[in-house]
């Protein structure tokens, strides 16, 4: 091939390009609205960022089964930062309903072959805490409200991720409708106590440091503040 074929060749492969891109403009124009071609305004968004204050878990796990929930966990922590200086700690348990895997366990006293899968404890969780014996639970956190519990169809277990003590309706009120019942437990007579709905019971108030088993009726959301 000669100099001057191919730099004619080159010439018209330039031409080709342009007129294609031409032709792709050209498309480009009729098919997408003109709105979306130029920016129309000002686009704003906006994030909530709650400010944790700083406070403390302090309360008496007795000997046996304790239902409890930890308000002074702002994020996601380490199961061994939150318990593991519990000298009298049996074991650990979560439930997840809805879940292939629903309980979860943590049990320092297993042989370290064994896997254990509650890695992490939230404020947002319920957990049974079983003791060898009595003893006192200090942990240093923050306290972030409101927290919003996400709650599947069915028995949830739930944490009260507040330190205000609250009448049972009042707490209650942001799923007023969509759950049946709601159960905690009282360590020191090894009992439930339960509030329905429209009728009342024994669980007359929320408190700090119990978890709740809430039957929900339907997928729902549980503002604790």
């Amino acid at each position: 091939m000669t100099e001057k074929n191919r730099k004619t060749e080159e010439i018209l492969i330039l031409i080709t390009v342009l007129l294609l891109l031409t032709l792709s403009m050209l498309v480009f124009n009729k098919v997408v609205p003109e709105s979306f071609q130029s920016i129309t305004g000002k686009v704003i968004s906006r994030v909530n960022i709650t400010q944790s204050i700083q406070t403390n878990c302090s309360f008496t796990l007795n000997q046996g089964l304790n239902l409890v929930s930890f308000f002074c966990i702002s994020t996601m922590t380490s199961t061994t930062d939150v318990v593991g200086s519990l000298s009298n700690l049996e074991a650990v348990f979560e439930y997840q309903e809805g879940s292939s895997d629903p309980w979860k366990i943590y049990n320092p006293n297993l042989p370290s072959f064994v896997i254990l899968d509650l890695n992490y404890i939230s404020r947002k969780e319920g957990y049974w805490v079983k003791m060898l014996a009595n003893e006192n639970f200090l942990l240093a956190g923050g306290l972030r409200v409101p927290t919003y519990i996400d709650l599947v169809l069915g028995w949830n277990l739930a944490g009260y991720p507040t330190n205000e003590t609250k009448a049972a309706n009042q707490s209650f009120w942001s799923i007023d409708g969509n759950f049946t019942e709601v159960r905690t437990y009282n360590s020191s007579s090894g009992s439930f106590i339960s509030y329905v709905p429209g009728v009342g019971g024994a669980l007359n108030q929320t408190e700090a440091y119990y978890g709740y088993w809430i039957n929900a009726t339907v997928g729902e959301v549980w503002v604790v503040d």
